[in-house]
């Protein structure tokens, strides 16, 4: 799968998803840091690419319309270590199938996920 991760993505994360065998552009190695969330979607529309982000502003599904781009997912995991935050993404990404990602909303909480499924 295509990811593009938003700079707000711990590396942890990043490393997991790599792991996994993903092909991960991180925004801060490609030397994008400070591009607009604008530009993040544009970018993964253009080129098909999932994003994955802790920015709850990508959950605006009429901003951020998850159907145009591979899919968006929100790691809405705040006030915890890097490491309490890699163990609740890992629990909860792990069994989310790449269709259920492709073109829709998932938001990851520290209490289970939620996919929001697009209507197209």
């Amino acid at each position: 799968m295509k990811i593009f991760a938003n700079e707000n993505l711990f590396e942890p994360i990043i490393d997991y998803l790599r792991s996994l065998g993903n092909d991960v552009l991180s925004i801060r190695d490609s030397g994008l840091s400070g591009i607009s969330d604008d530009e993040v979607f544009e970018r993964a529309c253009k080129e098909n690419m999932v994003i994955i982000t802790m920015d709850k502003d990508f959950t605006r599904i009429f901003r951020f319309p998850p159907e145009k781009c591979g899919g968006i997912v929100v790691a809405k995991i705040y006030k915890r270590t890097v490491d309490e935050t890699l163990t609740i993404f890992k629990k909860y990404y792990q069994p989310i199938k790449e269709e259920d990602i492709t073109g829709n909303l998932i938001i990851i909480t520290p209490e289970g996920v939620r996919i929001r499924r697009s209507t197209r």
